[in-house]
């Protein structure tokens, strides 16, 4: 998703035509000259309606849900199942924010980096439209931010991406993006606790 696109998908006639075709048949609704922005509003309608089953609280709140950070996404049902909690947490990996959003009901704050500057937009969109005040949402890669933080965390926690930027699949920890095992020293410095999603 680009500013451009995202600038586009705010609109209020468009959020107002994802609405009024959000039970349509996505290809009639790109293909419908009557529909502003039907490319965009159809893209939006196809992943709302993907939702409804997978991240129903994203699709009740109407969240902006880019195809490729759907697609990456833990389900509500997974991100439920995480057990830390505590004053503060550090996720390493935003992606949609799907993990911060339920990590931010068992910690008082969170910190989540994402270093896709438009994704990032499109989370803290998401986070107004849920009602979520405790989660900050840092544009940087997690290599940097590391690097750079002297906070300590009670939780730090990773869902590493397991694609190579040409899109072929990784299971080696050492080849997913960050690295989380290259950094674990400068992990160590900022929390005695991480978890790591691996699968």
């Amino acid at each position: 998703m680009t500013y451009d696109e995202l600038d586009i998908l705010l609109r209020d006639d468009v959020q107002a035509a994802i609405e009024a075709n959000l039970e349509r048949d996505p290809l009639r609704v790109a293909l419908d000259r009557s529909v502003p922005s039907a490319s965009v509003v159809a893209s939006a309608v196809k992943y709302l309606q993907r939702a409804r089953r997978k991240l129903p609280s994203y699709f009740a709140a109407r969240c902006v849900i880019p195809q490729r950070a759907f697609e990456q996404s833990s389900s509500e049902e997974t991100a439920a199942h995480k057990r830390g909690k505590g004053a503060h947490c550090l996720d390493l990996t935003c992606g949609l924010g799907v993990d911060a959003f339920y990590l931010s009901k068992r910690f008082e704050r969170v910190t989540t980096v994402e270093r896709d500057e438009v994704l990032a937009e499109v989370v803290r969109e998401n986070l107004k439209r849920l009602n979520i005040t405790n989660i900050e949402v840092v544009t940087s890669s997690a290599e940097d931010y590391i690097a750079s933080c002297n906070e300590h965390f009670d939780w730090v926690y990773a869902d590493p991406d397991r694609r190579t930027s040409e899109g072929r699949r990784v299971v080696r920890l050492e080849e997913c993006s960050p690295n989380v095992m290259a950094l674990m020293p400068l992990i160590g410095r900022l929390t005695g606790r991480l978890a790591m999603k691996n699968s």
